[in-house]
């Protein structure tokens, strides 16, 4: 019998250095990636932020704030359903009285119940904010106007200073691109079906002396969480002004679910100037060849056997029919593009991936294994090894109740499930 996946979302506090700017080198220099902030307790948001430019070559700071409508408290009115958020965006030096930044709110009135709780529907603001070069605090706050519930992200921001550099780019924006060529700009940097539209848009600057139009050549790579290359290729542009916008559009994009890095190069004699950006693939096809079987493993902790089993020995034009009728017969909200059972799958199996690897497969661990299962225990009680006994963890799970014991009986990291008890 199948194990029903609970959903128990992992609230995560992701913590970094921005180093702002791409910047110019002979062998080749790369701008940090800049993860998107992300709040660790409701309401949750996230906050993409950017070293933006504008058509002078002025740099400063856009920060864009995804907040989903599911996380806001909702009002019953004569005209629909009300609800507000008050943001707050601070940039501290540290150093001097001056606080760049700002603060505003938001209010919604939307006609119906069901959109208030829609995984499509979400918020989004954004501003941008004059900043010299310099050494700055990020804080980022989101408040519920309803509730009052309030919540923080915060971390370091480094901006350079981009006056003398004669060529380069500001921070990238990952986004999709329509039928039209017109670009949208994705802030939270998570991709589903639509990963084939994936684009950049990027703010390229060129001081040289000259004449306009001149071209630009430029090579896009899109790595995996290996640093492996899955596509590249090579695009030139048209630069009619010494700061323009650039949208790249890599010509293949078919990417699993995973973690991918998206890297742009500008490439002229020995000189190159990079800038990057992580993004995230939450639903796609299946994958390819080996890959397959080596997915229908994990498969196996969900899903009753003959059923893995049946999708082991398709033939592979019949893996991606057989793939979506899987995931569709999971899918808690089957009204929506978005399939939440799959999205936490591979979440938990990423996380087993990253955390129990031991001499071995991380999610083909026992630990791994229930962690894919049950998802990430309520509680967690650790013994220290001692001269006779190895180190011990144990599990605990509430509703319903299960208690996991394991062991690491070889003392390096690896642990076996010994016993449990429960459901």
């Amino acid at each position: 019998m199948a194990e029903v996946l609970p959903f128990r979302p992992k609230k995560i506090l992701v913590s970094f250095l921005i180093v702002a700017g791409a910047w110019r080198a002979g062998a080749g220099a790369t701008a940090a990636d800049l993860p998107p902030l992300r709040a660790s307790q409701p309401p949750l948001f996230s906050a993409d932020v950017a070293v933006t430019m504008d058509t002078l070559a002025h740099p400063g700071v856009t920060v864009t704030i995804t907040l989903p409508y599911a996380e806001l408290s909702w009002a019953k009115t004569p005209g629909g359903y009300a609800a507000g958020a008050g943001f707050t965006v601070e940039l501290d030096p540290g150093n001097s009285d001056r606080l760049y930044g700002g603060a505003w709110e938001k209010r919604l009135l939307i006609l119906s119940y069901d959109a208030t709780h829609s995984s499509r529907n979400n918020l989004i603001v954004s501003r941008s904010f004059d900043v010299p070069p310099g050494r700055y605090r990020v804080r980022v706050r989101v408040r519920d106007v309803s509730s009052e519930q309030e919540s923080t992200a915060e971390d370091q921001l480094v901006l350079q200073d981009l006056a003398r550099v004669p060529v380069g780019f500001a921070d990238m924006q990952l986004g999709v691109v329509d039928s039209t060529g017109a670009f949208t700009a994705v802030p939270t940097r998570t991709f589903g079906f639509d990963s084939d539209h994936i684009a950049a848009r990027v703010m390229a600057f060129d001081r040289r002396p000259g004449s306009w139009p001149r071209q630009a050549a430029l090579h896009y790579r899109i790595l995996d969480d290996q640093s492996e290359v899955q596509f590249q290729g090579d695009t030139s542009v048209t630069m009619t002004q010494g700061t323009q916008s650039l949208v790249v559009r890599p010509t293949r994009s078919e990417l699993f679910i995973g973690e991918y890095t998206l890297e742009l190069e500008r490439i002229e004699g020995k000189s190159r100037w990079r800038t990057s950006r992580s993004f995230e693939i939450e639903e796609s096809g299946p994958p390819r060849g080996r890959a397959w079987n080596e997915l229908l493993e994990a498969l196996a902790y969900i899903a009753p056997s003959e059923e893995v089993d049946a999708m082991r020995n398709l033939p592979p034009d019949q893996q991606s029919e057989a793939w979506d009728r899987f995931w569709r017969r999971r899918d808690p909200t089957p009204d929506t593009p978005r399939n939440e059972f799959m999205v936490e799958f591979f979440r938990r199996l990423r996380y087993a991936e990253q955390h129990f690897q031991g001499f071995g497969v991380g999610w083909r661990s026992d630990m791994g294994r229930i962690y894919i299962k049950f998802g990430p225990p309520d509680q967690v009680e650790q013994h220290s090894s001692t001269a006779s006994t190895p180190a011990e963890e144990i599990w605990y799970f509430n509703q319903p109740y299960r208690r996991f014991e394991f062991l690491d009986r070889e003392g390096f990291g690896r642990y076996v499930l010994i016993g449990q008890t429960g459901e």
